[in-house]
This record gives structure tokens, C-alpha cells and sequence, in this order.
């Protein structure tokens, strides 16, 4: 048996999450004399699949349903992990590389162009990514109602609207960065606020996004390396910092 605060620890999640897993139904742990929480070993391993499937972008109510469900296909899983494990190994060597080049940069070496760092993609570079990427998309998304509803509303938009649009998401990571770099906690007002702006500029302009699908979200930022990528060539370490912002705003907002 573990405490709360044991699991997380051993996780690397945080007690918040675990008490939202409780209140839920997802992850419902025994209670001492005292009405502590009490984690077994079958709570670990539940546990862990929780997290693996949250690293796939599932919502919390598919992961229920496939933890209840009768069999459970446990090669099927461990299979999709091994995807899993592999993409992350790329994302860590992202992470490698943008730190190196940041070091270079900082002892002398290439400067870094902040005009180009803050700058949105163009609508060229905005068309040339949405087909290169097209295919992955439609197999991944292709058939959720947000996807549908994001395709309507970009098959509407200018190029000049597109651009602007893109200059706008820079914006938003403007002071998530400044946060980031000043030590700020994720828990903090001023970080929500920013998260906050985020999750309304995806309402507005793309689809309805709702809290979990918003949670999966960030915890694609840092499951996927292209996506790590795109955060932390602003601040190694801030896709990160993001996700972990924006799971204690959906857990709080929830």
C-alpha cells in the first residue's frame, strides 16, 4: 500500500490528478480507518495504463470504458506502447538538440534570431505543413466531429486570415514563455489566465474543444515530438511547463 502522495511521486503526476481519477470513478483507491487513501498494487498497474492511454490522447470516458471492458487484450496494449516509448525517444532527442543549439547560441556561437522566433508562419509555410501532414491527420482525427468542424471553418479563410491567425497563436505563447522563464508555478493566476487564452482561441477559431479534449491536447504536446518542437524552440522545456499548466487548468475547471 502507498499514500497519495507516494504514488504521484512515483508516477510523476501530481496528487490532484490522483484525486480527480477518485472523484471520477477512473482510479478509486481503498480508504484507511482514517479515510486516507490507500494504493494498491493493482492501483499501480491501473494506473499506468491510465497514463499510457492519456500519452495517446484518449479522453478520461474511453479510458474508463476500455479498463471495464471484458477481455482485455493486454498484448494489444503493450504493443501501442512500444509506438509509444519510441516516439517519445524522438522527442527527448529534440529536446537534445534544441538545448545544444540554445547552449551554442549562448556561449558565442549562432545567434538566435528572435524576429524570426516570434514570427508566424506564412500562409505558404501554413499550406506546405497542412499537406505534408494531411494523411497522419485524416487517419488520426479524421473522423472526430472537431476535425470535421476545423476543416469547415479553414476551407472559409483567407490567406490573409490565415496568417494572422498563425501570428496570433505566436502571441499567445508569448507570455507563457515569460512565466516559464521566470520560474512562475503552473498553478499560479497568471499562468491560468494565459492557459485560459489558449483553450478560447482553439473555441473561436477551430472547434469546440472541450476540458478533456483540451487535456489531451497538452499531453500531446509532449508526447509528440513535432509538437514538443514548436514549443520549446521558444524555451527548452516549455512544452512541458504547458502541458503541465494546462492539466491543473481542465482538472481545476472540471
Amino acid at each position: 500500500m502507498v499514500t497519495i502522495q507516494q504514488l504521484a511521486t512515483l508516477a510523476g503526476t501530481t496528487s490532484r490528478t490522483l484525486r480527480h481519477y477518485d472523484a471520477i470513478g477512473l482510479l478509486v483507491p481503498k480508504r484507511d480507518v482514517n479515510g486516507y487513501r490507500q494504493y494498491t498494487k493493482q492501483d499501480m498497474e491501473r494506473l499506468q495504463l491510465i497514463l499510457f492511454y492519456r500519452s495517446l490522447d484518449f479522453p478520461l470516458e474511453t479510458i474508463h470504458e476500455l479498463l471495464e471492458a471484458k477481455p482485455y487484450d493486454r498484448t494489444h496494449v503493450l504493443e501501442r506502447q512500444v509506438t509509444a516509448l519510441r516516439e517519445k525517444a524522438a522527442y527527448f532527442e529534440t529536446l537534445a538538440d534544441t538545448a545544444e543549439a540554445t547552449l551554442t547560441s549562448l556561449k558565442g556561437g549562432i545567434p538566435m534570431e528572435d524576429k524570426s522566433l516570434f514570427k508566424g508562419l506564412s500562409f505558404d509555410e501554413l499550406k506546405a505543413h497542412e499537406a505534408e501532414h494531411e494523411d497522419e491527420v485524416q487517419t488520426r482525427w479524421g473522423e472526430s466531429a472537431a476535425y470535421k468542424t476545423s476543416r469547415d471553418r479553414a476551407a472559409k479563410r483567407s490567406k490573409e486570415e490565415w496568417e494572422a491567425l498563425s501570428q496570433q497563436q505566436v502571441d499567445l505563447v508569448k507570455p507563457l514563455i515569460d512565466l516559464f522563464t521566470a520560474g512562475v508555478s503552473v498553478e499560479d493566476e497568471r499562468v491560468q489566465t494565459a492557459v485560459e487564452a489558449n483553450h478560447a482561441f482553439i473555441n473561436d477559431h477551430f472547434y469546440d474543444c472541450s476540458l478533456d479534449m483540451f487535456s489531451g491536447l497538452g499531453q500531446m504536446y509532449v508526447a509528440d515530438a513535432r509538437f514538443t518542437a514548436f514549443y520549446d524552440k521558444y524555451a527548452p522545456g516549455l512544452a512541458v511547463y504547458y502541458n503541465d499548466a494546462i492539466q491543473h487548468y481542465c482538472i481545476t475547471n472540471s
